[in-house]
């Protein structure tokens, strides 16, 4: 078998290799996979990643062997997650856009027994539903992208309205009817959580040292590395989601219903002709690989 895969090595660019290489214990064949904000701003420099780096953070795929004695799994087809035992699929670990991949099992996430493309995100709509369990009203969510959007949908379809901030695009968001702000002086003082969702840290220093807030939220996939401490009396609560076992499964397939009017779907019959495709706009794609 050949591995051809995307990577970025300071640049995006296509490897290939005469067989494939096994990092870890699960050899699958990514079906679908998603490309997104992460991927944008590795590439436009937001994201800075120390390595060379197969992209791809979720998606859906069959899982080929495994070489650790869990047979069951083999044959599969599972959803993957970006969160696992070895940091962020990816961006600290070798990602999904490759003919052939290998990863290690904690990025499972479920099995899916008639895969759609819209399944490739699915992992990161359950984190949404996970950073929604963690908040207090009044809501603010900094950042609009798929998980900022699929977290003010759940909280929508529970009666919550949150309002978002974004210094750049924020079509995807104002689309659905959400409140969004631009300036830290056209928002009230006081909210309940401020949700960090983004790669923008010069907004989420705005926010966090200008505003009062009882709880902060933070996905991990905003890759925030330090909170400003505002000079206020009080106690704020710092909560960092990941995924939980128990998720709202009706809210999940409200929200992924939902956006699936709003992703596109592109068929690649070879990865080097997904290059054209990056920085992916708006809310992304997902790339549907034969």
């Amino acid at each position: 078998m050949r591995q051809v895969a995307i990577l970025y090595n300071g640049k995006i660019d296509v490897a290939e290799y005469p067989g494939v290489v096994l990092k870890n214990p699960v050899l699958l064949k990514p079906i679908y996979v998603y490309i997104g904000e992460v991927e944008r701003s590795i590439l436009t420099g937001k994201l800075p990643v120390n390595k060379s780096i197969i992209l791809g953070c979720t998606g859906v795929a069959r899982i080929i062997e495994v070489y650790s004695g869990s047979t069951e799994y083999t044959g599969r087809v599972f959803t993957i997650s970006p969160f696992g035992a070895q940091g962020i699929l990816g961006v600290e670990e070798d990602g999904l856009l490759s003919n052939y991949s290998s990863i290690h099992p904690s990025y499972l996430d479920e099995i899916v027994l008639e895969p759609k493309p819209i399944d490739a995100i699915k992992p990161l709509v359950k984190h949404a539903e996970t950073l929604s369990q963690r908040v207090m009203e009044p809501v603010l969510i900094e950042g609009c992208n798929l998980v900022s959007l699929a977290l003010g949908l759940s909280l929508r379809y529970k009666g919550i309205e949150p309002a978002f901030y974004c210094e750049n695009t924020a079509r995807s968001v104002i689309q659905f009817g959400f409140r969004v702000f631009k300036h830290p002086s056209e928002l009230v003082d006081q909210w309940g959580s401020i949700v960090l969702t983004s790669h923008d840290h010069t907004a989420k220093y705005k926010l966090l040292s200008q505003l009062v807030y009882n709880n902060i939220v933070v996905s991990p996939l905003s890759f925030t590395n330090w909170i400003p401490l505002t000079k206020r009396e009080g106690v704020y609560n710092v909560s960092i989601a990941y995924r939980d076992s128990v998720v709202d499964n009706t809210v999940v397939r409200r929200v992924l219903d939902t956006l699936s009017k709003s992703i596109r779907i592109v068929e690649v019959d070879d990865l080097k002709n997904a290059i054209g495709l990056f920085p992916p706009r708006g809310l992304g794609l997902i790339l549907s690989l034969k």
